[in-house]
């Protein structure tokens, strides 16, 4: 009999460790060529690979995965580092864990053919996000036409909605990313007078976390899934796999979308910047360049008397994990 209690003793402490060690962490993203390299570690099994089990959701708001992280449903969504700030700045406790890439032409200002911006001074600019990471893109155009951000009445509309108004004649002037920005410009007599491959680097991306389940998190798991993720750009990037990629794109990145031909996915794909590990070491690292656009929002925000809470960048954001995860593999 006692014998027996051991034996079910040591099954159920099996059953316990297989359980822990079961821990699923879900990921959020919207449909963006730059977030590509989670479906791919997802097709791929580069994760399973690290002994980590992670599962890539689909969202196609990004204020919805924000929420989702909230309420601890989801563990780390991806989203413009401009538009953590501006939560932050609105009192919500977020951590940014690494930027991934930054929009690199994804990103455009969109205006009606034959028409100057400085003709809508005063009047409605539709963005698809009102919050600094667009505004400071914005802004950066507005100021080489004599402009700044407070000359603009701007109206968020999610991405559908902005390219539909646009299209219809109701907006002029729009920022967009793409797939929405193409078919905006394409079908509503659109001419791009800008994208974010104008200012390099002014929409930084990555991941984040709240900061109390980052603090939870075994360093190890997080160590796993940035590794997944970097194997997943290291194997996109190679010419000889851009077959397979696409596929992926179709089916997971824009899932539910009419698939999209070669030169389409490769003008998205030409629109973001990812990473490689020694680019991505240099922004991430302390002092590098993502400190340094976190310090120029600051005085962005300041100027355009849109500051309502101050920040250090070290207060958002907590690069120690990927930090030690690139010098390892540099």
């Amino acid at each position: 009999m006692k014998n027996l209690r051991w034996f079910y003793f040591i099954g159920f402490c099996f059953l316990l460790v297989s359980t822990v060690q079961a821990r699923t962490y879900k990921i959020g993203v919207v449909p963006w060529a730059g977030w590509s390299p989670m479906h791919v570690a997802d097709a791929k099994g580069f994760w399973k690979e690290q002994g980590v089990d992670v599962e890539v959701i689909n969202y196609y708001d990004s204020t919805k995965i924000l929420s989702d992280v909230r309420k601890k449903r989801i563990d780390i969504g991806f989203d413009m580092v401009g538009t953590i700030v501006g939560f932050y700045m609105r009192g919500v406790s977020l951590t940014v864990i690494a930027e991934t890439d930054w929009s690199h032409g994804g990103d455009k200002i969109i205006i009606k053919k034959g028409l100057h911006v400085q003709q809508f001074k005063g009047r409605p600019f539709g963005v698809y996000l009102n919050k600094p990471s667009v505004t400071f893109f914005l802004n950066k155009y507005l100021s080489t036409m004599g402009m700044r951000i407070s000359d603009a009445r701007v109206i968020q509309l999610d991405p559908d909605r902005l390219a539909d108004k646009f299209i219809a004649g109701l907006f002029n002037v729009i920022v967009l990313y793409d797939p929405h920005a193409l078919h905006a410009a394409q079908k509503g007599n659109g001419e791009v007078i800008a994208t974010s491959a104008t200012y390099e680097g002014c929409i930084p991306e990555g991941m984040y976390m709240r900061p109390d389940v980052l603090a939870q998190m075994p360093a190890q798991d997080l160590e796993k899934i940035f590794k997944g993720w970097i194997k997943a750009v290291q194997w996109m990037k190679k010419p000889s796999n851009w077959r397979k990629f696409k596929d992926i794109l179709n089916n997971r990145t824009f899932k539910g979308d009419t698939p999209y031909s070669d030169e389409a996915l490769k003008e998205m794909m030409n629109g973001v910047r990812i990473h490689e590990v020694s680019k991505q070491l240099e922004r991430n690292r302390d002092g590098g360049g993502l400190h340094q656009y976190l310090k120029e929002l600051n005085t962005f925000l300041i100027d355009n008397k849109k500051f309502k809470k101050e920040f250090k960048p070290e207060e958002i954001f907590n690069n120690k994990v990927i930090v030690k995860v690139l010098e390892s593999i540099k």
